[in-house]
């Protein structure tokens, strides 16, 4: 049964186009993740929630009973888990004995904690235990594994499982990696359309020519990134840092050794401290005969060009 049909939808704002002809249709029980960049994201979650309108297209609801959470989502303050939780039960008014279900997102022995003092890997938990209390048919879920510990990773796809038993979940992130562990069926937005990740890597015909990740290490994690996640590499106090969404992940390579691996990727030198990634390169102004400015995609940011690259670049960019 299809929960929710986007038909050819477009959506332009400020004269930019967002998403073009985007066409998706959700049935119960699947387990989709959706890859967008931040911009694609929000654009997506605004039309959902019906805060604005498509520009052309359609979307068809055939279900009233959908939850979403955002990755930045936060939890009322100084209220204890349990009462947090009662709260919603009373809302949803479905009856649900907490402390019977609190085991199933590894929250048993938090219920009289203060939400204020809970860990980045429990209130992931919580916000999926609310979603729990309504008994959704449809829930979107926006990069829950992107702040969360290896322990806090296992934990919350445990209990996603207890919310996969009831509900449709569809994941939407920046990153493949999160959305492989996440989701079965994958969608990649690219060039504002949706183009469904042959997963099916075990057959000869389908592997792709180059399987290459760069990793960052925050904390206690290692995040792994697609060439094509990352819009451009900035060296800042001689350490080279991806730029993903408007967020930097420190690399432990150098902007030579980067180069030197991404140069077949599309990656290029555009100044001394970056390296830009082609694809995403919307406009080249000139300020004046020397003076060279290049504007990304999406994030509208701005990168140097030096004026010895100029024609390498018109070059490769014929």
């Amino acid at each position: 049964m299809s929960l929710i049909e986007f038909e050819n939808v477009t959506k332009q704002i400020e004269n930019q186009s967002i998403l073009s002809n985007f066409s998706l249709k959700i049935d119960s029980q699947e387990k989709i993740g959706l890859q967008m960049t931040h911009t694609e994201i929000d654009t997506f979650f605004d039309l959902v929630e019906q805060r604005t309108l498509p520009s052309g297209g359609s979307i068809k609801y055939s279900t009233h009973n959908m939850a979403i959470k955002r990755h930045n989502d936060n939890v009322y303050q100084k209220m204890t888990v349990k009462s947090y939780l009662n709260f919603f039960n009373c809302l949803a008014n479905n009856h649900i004995k907490i402390e019977k279900m609190a085991p199933q997102f590894a929250l048993g022995d938090n219920l009289n904690m203060k939400t204020n003092t809970l860990t980045t890997d429990q209130i992931e938990r919580l916000h999926l235990f609310r979603i729990a209390l309504f008994q959704p048919d449809l829930v979107f879920i926006e990069s829950p594994l992107r702040d969360l510990s290896n322990e806090g990773s296992k934990l919350y796809l445990k209990a996603l499982e207890v919310i996969r038993q009831k509900s449709t979940v569809v994941v939407i992130s920046s990153y493949m990696e999160e959305l492989l562990q996440l989701s079965t069926t994958i969608y990649q937005c690219v060039d504002q359309k949706l183009e469904k990740v042959d997963l099916e890597l075990g057959k000869d015909s389908i592997k792709p020519q180059n399987i290459f990740r760069l990793s960052s290490h925050l904390d206690d994690k290692t995040i792994f990134f697609s060439p094509n996640e990352i819009d451009f590499i900035e060296s800042i106090n001689g350490v080279s840092n991806f730029s993903v969404n408007s967020e930097y992940f420190p690399s432990s390579l150098t902007m030579e050794e980067l180069e030197k691996k991404l140069i077949h990727f599309g990656f290029f030198r555009c100044h001394r401290s970056y390296l830009v990634n082609l694809q995403r390169i919307s406009e080249l102004i000139s300020y004046s005969k020397n003076s060279y400015t290049l504007i990304l995609k999406d994030s509208k940011e701005t990168l140097p060009l030096s004026r010895a690259k100029l024609d390498q670049l018109k070059d490769l960019l014929q």
